[in-house]
């Protein structure tokens, strides 16, 4: 499926949970609670995927080490958290996605008409259940092989807030892809 897509600039390429649903009007109100609650996903999941400094974890003093205990029973608990919202969750069907900053492609078998205003519901992490919320207008959408088609979409009216999380978390992503190509590289 993925043959045709344009692989230039920084992209996100995963098996993700997604789901759409038609959008009449974009409503203001609506769109700002959905940028902002993006954005606060997409600093969360930042927070979550940074490492403790290793200057941080050579730390000897009685302070330090009682930081990094309570570090990890936060740790814990957030993983227990997250688990449980999961089981409690009924995630969309996987798709293949294509996120860039400005737009996302999917394959799927129903899909949207083009120009038709969508509001896709987006879980970019395991680690965190909720779905990021993206009004799009639909750009595209082209039939495949075996009845499915792909969809291209923009996304409509991001804040400035959103777009800076998003990129900087495809950059992430994209770098972390980069790191593992390359040690897969190295290991064989």
């Amino acid at each position: 499926m993925p043959n045709k897509f344009e692989s230039n600039g920084i992209f996100y390429a995963a098996e993700l949970p997604l789901s759409w649903t038609p959008l009449g009007r974009l409503q203001p109100l609506q769109n700002e609670q959905w940028q902002h609650a993006g954005a606060a996903l997409l600093r969360a999941l930042a927070v979550l995927e940074t490492p403790v400094a290793e200057v941080e974890r050579d730390t000897a003093s009685a302070s330090g080490k009682a930081m990094e205990r309570l570090e990890a029973k936060l740790d814990l608990a957030l993983s227990l958290m997250t688990q449980l919202a999961r089981q409690q969750a009924e995630l969309p069907p996987l798709h293949h996605v294509f996120l860039r900053a400005k737009s996302l492609e999917w394959f799927a078998e129903s899909v949207p008409a083009v120009q038709q205003m969508v509001l896709v519901s987006l879980h970019i992490s395991p680690k965190l259940p909720q779905a990021l919320m993206l009004p799009a207008t639909v750009t595209g959408v082209e039939l495949e092989a075996n009845g499915i088609s792909r969809v291209k979409a923009n996304f409509a009216d991001l804040s400035e807030d959103m777009e800076e999380w998003l990129e900087r978390t495809l950059f992430r992503f994209h770098r972390r892809s980069i790191q593992q190509s390359h040690s897969r590289q190295h290991d064989s």
